[in-house]
């Protein structure tokens, strides 16, 4: 019973890996550090339940394995939206408008306004007058040309960031 349990988990966990790897030049979820250090973990709990009563190097070496292999799936990219994505969710608030241009340099941009735009003017009004945006996106084709990296300015220092999928 209790093997079974093992290997149905273990299976489980390689389905969730499995899918995340179909979806991710879609949706690529590897990007965002919080999805991907929690598979890392999640993984490294499962090998290391499933694989005990075994010489423990052995149990460390496919532990580290695991752990390496879903981490570096961040670095996979199958597409240009995965990079785009890391290098946008660098940016900090605070950044200038020069430095979040040397940041996202060799993507285009221009303006755009995104939902955040309207929730600014009525959550923030004291602020709203002097919202500034810039528009981010990583490719002109057609599967991802509306893919939108938008940032906001207040009085010139980056204040919040919204991605918009295609």
């Amino acid at each position: 019973m209790k093997n079974m349990l093992r290997t149905t988990a273990a299976m489980f966990v390689i389905l969730v890996v499995g899918l995340s790897l179909v979806v991710d030049p879609f949706m690529p979820f590897h990007a965002y550090w919080l999805f991907t250090l929690p598979l890392c973990l999640l993984v490294a709990v499962s090998v290391w339940w499933t694989t005990a009563g075994r010489e423990r190097p052995l149990r460390l070496k496919l532990l580290s394995l695991a752990a390496l292999l879903v981490f570096s799936m961040r670095y996979w990219d199958f597409n240009s939206r995965k990079p785009f994505l890391r290098r946008f969710n660098g940016l900090e608030k605070g950044d200038t408008k020069e430095e979040v241009l040397q940041h996202m340099e060799g993507y285009r941009y221009g303006q755009g306004k995104g939902f955040i735009f309207a929730r600014t003017k009525r959550r923030h009004p004291e602020v709203a007058d002097r919202v500034e945006n810039m528009c981010f996106t990583h490719t002109r084709e057609g599967w991802g040309d509306s893919d939108w990296g938008i940032v906001y300015f207040v009085d010139g220092k980056l204040w919040d960031t919204q991605f918009s999928h295609d």
